[in-house]
């Protein structure tokens, strides 16, 4: 509502509107929150008919057994075992299993390292730890599991080819060597950086058999300077023998 008010300022009347009713709301909302009570014939009846739980009457061991089952044995995937024994097979009967950890290298990258270890005769294998963690289970290498954490590639050779494996990977700045296994014997990569420059197995059989000739060549002189010394004693003595004629 409003009311016709005229300007007094000026001569000529003019009128304004101004409100002059004001709309209060004085009603309360609708109470959602609070329940209304339940009718007590109602109340009453919903007790009666309210569902009550047997007691159970056996024993607590009984009541525990029956309530706490063991958890089944959760089978191993098809795909998981399969790739498992591939991992075994290319990797127990190996010479040299070396482990690298990378450090997020694009599949591009593995590529080309792929490619340089081929050409000295190492093969590059990418498997998930779950999986080499498997098949190493119970066969030679399962030594190497301390070093199954993070993203790591294995090399692999028939030949401990430790210095070649090291010189190719040396400009990969992305790839770290864990440790390996060389020869039936787990290393460190420490030890695999000494193995390597270590001379060839030829060159060191050579030195071990010259060492073991010299050896038994000494032996020889020493128990042949007795008999020597005697015969040398003995010709002496007839030498002077004969001399003095006696």
């Amino acid at each position: 509502m409003a009311s016709k008010v005229f300007c007094k300022c000026s001569k000529i009347r003019v009128p304004v509107w101004v409100p002059s009713v004001m709309c209060v709301r004085t009603m309360k909302s609708v109470n959602t929150r609070t329940p209304r009570p339940m009718h007590i014939t109602r109340a009453k009846l919903m007790e009666l008919t309210k569902y009550k739980k047997p007691k159970d009457n056996r024993l607590m061991a009984e009541q525990c057994s029956m309530r706490y089952r063991p958890m089944p044995e959760k089978k191993p995937m098809a795909v998981q075992t399969f790739l498992a024994n591939q991992c075994r097979q290319e990797m127990v009967s190996r010479s040299l299993v070396a482990a690298f950890h990378h450090e997020g290298m694009t599949q591009e990258e593995l590529a080309i390292m792929k490619r340089r270890l081929k050409k000295v005769g190492i093969s590059l294998k990418v498997y998930s730890n779950k999986i080499v963690r498997e098949a190493l289970l119970g066969t030679r290498l399962e030594n190497m599991s301390p070093l199954l954490v993070g993203q790591n590639v294995y090399a692999v050779s028939d030949e401990p080819l430790v210095k070649e494996l090291l010189k190719a990977t040396k400009k990969i700045p992305k790839i770290h060597l864990l440790g390996g296994l060389v020869e039936n014997r787990l290393m460190s990569a420490k030890q695999m950086t000494e193995f390597s420059k270590l001379p060839e197995k030829g060159v060191l059989q050579g030195e071990l058999a010259g060492i073991l000739s010299q050896a038994v060549g000494s032996t020889y002189s020493l128990l042949q300077r007795h008999q020597q010394a005697l015969v040398t004693n003995l010709s002496q003595w007839i030498k002077q023998r004969e001399e003095t004629g006696v």
